[in-house]
């Protein structure tokens, strides 16, 4: 009996030249939600940082709402890239590990969705202390989980990347390099806009890899 089922290596369907876009769109909805609820600086008064959510509430709840889709667009975009890191003789470790840093940034935007909810929700009913409080979490934490969260996916993914050449061995290079400076206490500030950047510069590579092998699209 002939064997139908198939073949990894067959020629790729719709959603293989499809898929790679939702890193796009993922990028997208994330630098909306930044630009949208942009908070005030920690440094500011506590009674300043209480008038910043009382005028901009609806601009921030609107920023807020970007986060869940973004969340979601995320993890099947990293779920998709990990599929490319788990190939060859490539230990399945890499793929998981980048997969495990894109599961720690989806957190670290549900953490800060939520602050900003809670800043929004019932501003009338915040103090000066609170929502100071509240906007140093909001502006703090993410940054440092996005450092872990980009470190970890872009260590892994660079590995992976070199060790399979399936794609650009240049670019599994690049991902180690700037993985490590995102990882570092001075990478910070730098790991929400090297997301972004690294995130759209793998999507262009594999939007015109679209052969199940790695091969170049004639």
């Amino acid at each position: 009996m002939t064997d139908v089922t198939e073949s990894p290596t067959q020629a790729p369907g719709r959603w293989s030249k499809i898929a790679p876009l939702l890193g796009l769109v993922f990028v997208v909805l994330v630098l909306v939600s930044i630009i949208l609820s942009n908070t005030p600086n920690t440094s500011n008064s506590p009674a300043s940082i209480l008038a910043y959510y009382k005028v901009h509430k609806d601009r921030v709840t609107v920023g807020a709402f970007f986060v869940a889709p973004a969340v979601v667009v995320g993890l099947f975009w990293f779920a998709y890239l990990r599929n490319w890191l788990q190939r060859r003789d490539v230990h399945e470790r890499w793929g998981a590990v980048a997969f495990a840093g894109g599961i720690l940034f989806a957190v670290t935007g549900g953490i800060a969705g939520g602050v900003e909810f809670a800043l929004t929700d019932t501003v009338k009913h915040l103090t000066p202390a609170t929502a100071t409080a509240l906007n140093f979490l909001e502006g703090d934490v993410p940054f440092i989980l996005a450092s872990m969260a980009f470190g970890l996916m872009a260590i892994a993914a660079g590995i992976a990347m070199i060790k399979s050449q399936y794609l650009p061995t240049w670019l599994g290079w690049f991902s180690l390099v700037v993985g490590i400076l995102g990882a570092l206490p001075i990478g910070d500030f730098l790991a929400l806009p090297a997301i972004g950047i690294w995130t759209l510069l793998v999507v262009g590579v594999i939007w015109f890899r679209t052969d199940p092998e790695g091969k170049l699209a004639t």
